[in-house]
């Protein structure tokens, strides 16, 4: 018999109990068990877990919700156009390209220009993007 740590042999064990592949093959585990009195109670006080475990079941979701929410979001959000968000684009590319050219430091002011781009986008978009909507309701 090989010399096997009754650690790897337990987690075999929980491996085998829950129906995954385990390291060692089972014949391993009980020439182990048989020599080894703690893991033979270790395998006692697990027994009653595992048979917990075997019988208890998860209901099954058996409704379909993704219609609901797909059409309550269709209603809800505006289409918005992809336009400002391509002129954003534009100006945040045109803003690191005139940060690249210089070779002396613009300076921090500099550094502010696309947070304000940002903000000028949401606010022409008149989103909110930290706004927490706490009335919507799942359709029944």
């Amino acid at each position: 018999m090989k010399d096997l740590s009754c650690e790897k042999v337990l987690m075999a064990m929980m491996a085998t109990a829950d129906g995954e592949t385990a390291e060692l093959s089972l014949e391993e585990i009980r020439e182990h068990s048989s020599a080894c009195k703690d893991c033979r109670d270790e395998a006692v006080r697990i027994q009653p877990i595992i048979e917990l475990l075997r019988q208890a079941t998860r209901a099954e979701q058996t409704v379909d919700l993704w219609p609901a929410v797909s059409s309550r979001l269709e209603r809800q959000s505006p289409r918005l156009s992809w336009k400002p968000y391509a002129f954003v684009a534009v100006l945040l590319f045109a803003y690191k390209l005139i940060e690249m050219l210089p070779d002396e430091e613009l300076g921090w002011a500099i550094k502010l220009v696309p947070l304000i781009i940002f903000g000028a986008l949401l606010v022409f978009l008149k989103e909110n993007p930290f706004k927490i909507n706490s009335e919507l309701v799942l359709e029944k």
